[in-house]
């Protein structure tokens, strides 16, 4: 990551002395600007070698923690910079809206006017040379480490065809028949559940053969309901117990499966699971407390008798604990030598040739004895092999020292560390910042990658606007080597949701440690929280049902990221107030995180939001009690998402909202509340995905969004769902949409809502004048009638 940090920071000041910004600001000297280029240049050398040894050499790990924070300061000064230079190219006037409440104006105000007198403040400048100091004693430092100069990983992008996913086990077949007959075969006495258990160490391969016995024809046409649920290092029981009613009735109401207590739950299981026999996969168990397994057993109870409950744990107590007999004890060993090289050939040998193949495998089956019989380190040991060719490449992995390193209870961080260390610079970022999702947790590509932009891990000279696809090849990437799995796919073979295996998680935890932390919140009335580092820069808080979101949070100053997950939580106005004016370096805030339940009750967002400058990613999803965006969003100029899908009661967006010019994707899909959209939207001309919009037909209007308006979002891509509104179709209008210019949207989904008589819908198409490969759907409703 460091690595990263430090490219990316040289890239901007090169920049910034191309485009003469300081010139423009007059903040600060050319020898500043050319000491911090000379520092960052000599620094990263030697960074790629700091990084690796850092594992062992708590002195190494001290100077690089020293470097990322001067790094994340240094991109914070020059992300106000570049900020500062573009609010006065984009807005000279500086005008600050008379919409913005009173009690926030004089600030925002007073920030506005220090960048508009820049000549005369000098607090960038004071920063810089504060950087600069630190910065020469970290550059000197770095000698006594006799670092060395590393060869820089370069990406190399991953053909489509080439990607492969090994979902068959292999040297499974004898323990997969074994558990299927138990669960098959025999009968349960009345009132007691068999629960059949499959031990063994991380990475060995417990879920994937649990996942294969669970989706088996055979045992799917046995049990009337096959349930899975993941339960990872905590035994929530009210998260379990709603899992088990949604995969026994999907159709339950949703308010029931959330915010009932767990009793009713309970009662609700033992209705619906009452005379069913029934399979439930309890995924990943850690905890062997009995008190917390024995409602929900009881409730297993009136399944009919043949149901079975097959539960995966690293631990052996657990097994005993959930209530398994010594004969019901499935223990997972590891696989052969030969079975290793097996897997790990499969991936390593894509596209070569026999010859190439005959030449390498003397090595690669002792590489594969390295794999200690663990699948997992098979899997991700193949992925790298894969871009290499030569006998000497192969030999690096085989004879690395991180081989013998005493990194971690867990052997399996070993092959992983290669794994990690053999990615580029900026893949490894990425590839870090999934430390802070939960285990288990399902993985969107294209929603991950917009995260990935938002810390900028994805920002290059050579993907300048084209960031997604950039983001795109690095998740593929990282997918072909093995760092996800559980590919769910669409009809063209792209992935659409995965999920990272447990193990990898504790790995990228495991470098994380400090920089990315989670912390769990009860149910505890005005909870406080002290983060454990001013080195947390990236926060998740998952808050217990029932609880608020805390009211302060302590050593936030830092703080890049905040993702909020819970059910049913309160987060008050008051607390976001308080967090705002504190983690103003901000550059993700999501309360969301994928899960509609996350924040239902989150009621305003006050203006203090406002002071995040930095902020890029904002997701207010199933905000479903929120009324309005304060209208100062709309100076947060560097914002590029902005999702709030199905805040039902959002009645009206902000009318400047035309300001963040920076804005890629705006998701509004379930804001049923909503009456029209602002006409600034047709200034967002950096918009690839606009969800959904409410747009007048019957002429251009001052103030509401209009067809015509789409003339220069000429960006969009893939779906946009329009719905017009007006009783005559205003031709002139439909025409200035120039919808034969927008090359990259797939689809338009038009719902006329007007009233009058119906036009024809040819006459409609040919109005808008789409481009070839436009596909147009018309949904009509009592309809429109064509203007003359």
């Amino acid at each position: 990551m460091a690595e990263a940090l430090v490219s990316s920071i040289l890239e901007q000041l090169t920049a910034i002395t191309i485009e003469n910004a300081r010139q423009e600001l007059k903040l600060v000297t050319d020898a500043d600007v050319e000491n911090l280029e000379s520092n960052f240049k000599a620094i990263r050398d030697a960074v790629e070698d700091a990084e690796e040894k850092q594992i062992v050499e708590k002195n190494v790990k001290g100077w690089l923690d020293k470097l990322k924070e001067v790094s994340y300061d240094m991109e914070d000064v020059l992300d106000e910079w570049r900020t500062a230079l573009s609010k006065l190219q984009t807005d000279p006037e500086l005008d600050v809206s008379a919409s913005i409440p009173k009690r926030l104006k004089t600030s925002l105000i007073s920030w506005v006017s220090s960048f508009c007198q820049v000549p005369r403040h000098h607090d960038i400048a004071i920063k810089i040379k504060g950087i600069n100091e630190r910065l020469d004693h970290i550059a000197k430092e770095k000698d006594r480490y006799h670092l060395t100069k590393r060869e820089t990983k370069q990406f190399r992008r991953v053909e489509s065809t080439s990607f492969i996913d090994v979902s068959k086990l292999h040297g499974r077949d004898e323990i997969k028949k074994e558990i299927a007959e138990k669960l098959l075969n025999g009968t349960s006495e009345e009132g007691c559940i068999q629960t059949i258990s499959l031990v063994g160490m991380g990475g060995i391969g417990k879920t994937a053969l649990a996942q294969l016995i669970f989706n088996d024809d055979q045992v799917q046409a046995h049990f009337h309901d096959v349930i899975w649920v993941c339960v990872s290092d905590t035994f929530d029981q009210n998260k379990i117990a709603r899992a088990i009613l949604e995969g026994l009735d999907q159709n339950s109401p949703t308010n029931l499966r959330n915010t009932s207590p767990l009793q009713h739950v309970l009662t609700k299981i033992c209705e619906k699971i009452k005379g069913s026999k029934f399979l439930l996969v309890l995924d990943d168990v850690w905890t062997d407390h009995d008190e917390k397994w024995e409602p929900l057993k009881a409730a297993l109870q009136q399944g009919t008798s043949g149901s079975r409950i097959l539960v995966t744990t690293r631990i052996e107590s657990v097994a005993t604990g959930m209530g398994s007999s010594q004969s019901q004890v499935f223990r997972l060993k590891e696989l052969s030598d030969e079975v290793c090289w097996l897997i790990l050939s499969q991936l390593a040998f894509v596209g070569k040739g026999n010859e190439l193949r005959e030449n390498l495998e003397g090595i690669g089956r002792e590489i594969a004895k390295k794999c200690k019989g663990l699948p997992l380190a098979a899997k991700t040991l193949g992925g790298s092999l894969r871009e290499k060719n030569t006998r000497n490449e192969w030999q690096i992995i085989l004879n690395s020292e991180i081989w013998t390193l005493n990194v971690a209870q867990e052997y399996i961080f070993k092959p992983l560390l290669l794994s990690y260390y053999d990615l580029p610079s900026q893949v490894r970022s990425c590839l870090l910042y999934c430390a802070i999702f939960p285990k288990d947790f399902s993985f969107w590509p294209t929603e991950l990658i917009k995260v990935w932009m938002a810390h900028g891990y994805l920002k290059s000279k050579e993907s300048s606007g084209m960031e997604e696809e950039k983001g795109g090849e690095y998740f593929n990437y990282l997918a072909s080597r093995s760092f996800f799995q559980d590919f769910h796919k669409d009809s063209h073979g792209k992935i659409i949701v995965c999920k990272m295996h447990d193990m990898v998680h504790d790995f990228v935890q495991y470098l994380t440690n400090e920089e990315i932390v989670g912390v769990e919140v009860d149910s505890s009335e005005n909870v406080r929280l002290d983060l454990p580092s001013k080195r947390n820069h990236h926060l998740r808080v998952n808050i217990a049902e029932g609880g608020q979101f805390p009211v302060s949070i302590e050593c936030i100053e830092k703080l890049r990221s905040l993702v909020a997950d819970g059910e049913t939580c309160d987060v008050t106005g008051e607390a976001l107030q308080a967090f705002f004016k504190g983690a103003k370096r901000l550059r993700l805030l999501d309360f969301c995180m994928g899960n509609v339940r996350s924040c239902a009750n989150v009621k305003e967002i006050p203006d203090e939001i406002g002071m995040l400058i930095h902020l890029r990613y904002l997701n207010l999803g199933c905000c479903e009690t929120l009324k309005e965006l304060p209208e100062v969003v709309c100076e947060l100029h560097n914002l590029q998402y902005l999702d709030l899908y199905g805040c039902i009661n959002l009645e009206k967006l902000p009318e400047g909202i035309g300001k963040l010019i920076k804005l890629r994707y705006l998701g509004t899909d379930g804001c049923k509340s909503l009456e029209y959209y602002p006409k600034g939207i047709g200034r967002l001309t950096s918009l690839r995905h606009l969800t959904r919009v409410i747009a007048r037909v019957d002429g251009n209007h001052a103030k509401e969004f209009s067809v015509g308006d789409l003339e220069n979002l000429n960006l969009l891509r893939e779906y946009l769902y329009m719905e017009v509104v007006g009783n005559v179709l205003d031709v002139e209008e439909a025409k200035r949409a120039k919808l034969h210019e927008n090359e990259h949207l797939n689809c338009l989904i038009i719902l006329d809502i007007g009233h009058g008589p119906r036009v024809r819908e040819e006459d409609y198409i040919q109005a808008l004048n789409a481009h070839p490969g436009l596909s147009i759907e018309l949904a009509w409703a009592p309809g429109v009638y064509m203007q003359d």
